[in-house]
């Protein structure tokens, strides 16, 4: 379980970095402020922080449905990931088939 915390606290670290930096890019995307820039940008940041925002998610309810006393491996962990993977599936389909026309 020490493992997992501490993949939960390195992934909000990231988590909470991507998502200042993401939300000052359109911002200035928004205001026509380094428009090129912030536009590169988010592009390159979309599918990381889509993965770290995932990842940060699901340990997070991981961390939640099981016991912090407990050892073995508990049969959420499957459901939590299987769920995780498609989402992230999900986003990387829409994320390539229907790219952005700005």
């Amino acid at each position: 379980m020490n493992k997992l915390k501490n993949l939960h606290d390195v992934s909000a670290l990231y988590f909470f970095a991507l998502a200042f930096t993401y939300i000052v890019l359109a911002l200035a995307f928004r205001n026509g402020a380094y428009t090129d820039w912030a536009m590169v940008g988010m592009k390159i940041l979309d599918i990381p922080f889509a993965a770290v925002a995932l990842l940060y998610g699901s340990s997070t309810l991981y961390l939640q449905l099981t016991d912090s006393d407990e050892e073995e491996t508990s049969p959420w962990i499957m459901v939590v990931v299987a769920f995780s993977l498609l989402l992230f599936g999900l986003v990387v389909f829409v994320n390539f088939a229907f790219p952005s026309i700005i």
